[in-house]
């Protein structure tokens, strides 16, 4: 057969999804079973910007563990939001941002002007661009609610500086309201007091239970895949995998993995081999999209790592023999490697968003950096160097 029928097969042939991209971790779902109490909650905290009389921000944190439905909760609710008072000709315009994609306050507000009002502030300083923006919803009458997702890649003072946006240049109305969406952890590290003075709810998202997971996957088990691909035992199996980590992420990803490997197999129908062998490759620590959002510098920093303890079998290293890992890895891919600053700049960029473990002493103070130690997740190092290789393989 020749290589032509194989990619023929493969791009019209038989699969058990219907519907492929509902699987997706960017896809918003039509529905979000079991959230209906947060979803009211949320919409409930902005209500007071659809008066005419005038308005104030409204700041709110969504935190929560990695696969409880944060962004989704906030992208579901706040597009409904936005539509039903634009249906009711109230200017309300809804933006999301991922802090990992625009890790700075300077970045969300110049992407906002281009992308949104066709301006360019190359060459203003954040006071400028912000008194730009005001002035402009100001005059179009647009109340903006701008979601921060993975906020603590900012730092606190800029978050309260897109808070105080109204108030610095004199608004009648505040026309600017902020989602703010964590982890715990993060979240602490990130709230201080004068953050936490504006924060008018937090909403703390617990993780789903067993019968709630079911849930979840029964209603998206409808959307991906026919119905003659999989039944109820399929699903409970999934769902018993994943109750532990109450991790919706963890299970959608494994329901997918298995999916895929009845497709490979040109299988009709998913068995519980593939469910096992997909739950060995799914791991809820590490997020892949998390890694697809990473510079090279910081892919190559992790895959320095990764190495490292790929090769020694150890648990932890140090900053210097990871750099050492990086230096060579930068010459593997034919990459100009920087000085240790910026390596430590990766790691604590890496540290941030959860790819390595905690760090034992400071990790930029000159000298006292050797004696910092690097740890990894609960996740085996062959598995994270496999990930970043297929990344950094992929063209530019």
């Amino acid at each position: 057969m020749s290589g032509y029928d194989y990619v023929e097969e493969a791009m019209f042939g038989k699969s058990i999804f219907k519907n492929e991209s509902t699987m997706y971790p960017e896809f918003v779902p039509p529905e979000l079973p079991t959230r209906e109490d947060e979803i009211a909650r949320l919409a409930r905290n902005y209500r007071s910007l659809l008066g005419t009389e005038g308005s104030f921000s409204v700041n709110v944190a969504i935190i929560g563990d990695a696969g409880v439905g944060k962004t989704n909760l906030c992208k579901y609710t706040m597009n409904r939001f936005e539509q039903a008072a634009n249906s009711r000709h109230i200017n309300v315009k809804f933006l999301y941002y991922n802090c990992h994609s625009f890790r700075s306050k300077t970045a969300i507000l110049r992407n906002i002007l281009s992308e949104n009002f066709r301006i360019q502030s190359r060459g203003f300083s954040d006071e400028e661009i912000l008194d730009m923006l005001v002035k402009r919803l100001t005059k179009e009458e647009i109340r903006l609610i701008i979601a921060l997702d993975e906020a603590n890649m900012l730092h606190s003072e800029d978050i309260l500086s897109i808070f105080h946006a109204g108030e610095y240049f004199g608004s009648e109305k505040s026309m600017i309201s902020t989602i703010i969406i964590s982890r715990p952890i993060e979240w602490r590290s990130l709230l201080n007091i004068p953050l936490s003075g504006h924060i008018h709810d937090q909403m703390d998202i617990s993780g789903y239970d067993r019968n709630e997971l079911l849930q979840i996957l029964e209603f998206r088990a409808g959307m991906a895949l026919y119905p003659t691909s999989y039944n109820d035992d399929t699903l409970n199996m999934i769902a018993d995998i994943c109750a532990s980590s109450q991790n919706a992420r963890h299970g959608l990803e494994i329901l997918y993995r298995s999916g895929k490997l009845a497709d490979l197999k040109n299988e009709p129908f998913i068995n519980p081999e593939y469910i096992r062998a997909a739950k060995s490759d799914v791991y809820p620590e590490l997020r892949r999209d998390v890694l697809e959002e990473l510079r090279t510098q910081e892919l190559l920093a992790a895959l320095g790592i990764a190495r490292r303890f790929k090769s020694t079998g150890n648990t932890s290293t140090s900053v210097d023999e990871g750099y050492e890992n990086y230096v060579v890895i930068c010459e593997e891919y034919d990459e100009e490697s920087r000085g240790k600053s910026t390596f430590r700049s990766a790691v604590e960029t890496l540290h941030k968003v959860g790819i390595i473990g905690k760090t034992v002493g400071p990790i930029d103070e000159g000298k006292r950096g050797r004696r910092a130690k690097i740890t990894i997740l609960d996740i085996p190092a062959t598995v994270l160097v496999e990930r970043i290789e297929n990344i950094l393989s992929k063209p530019k």
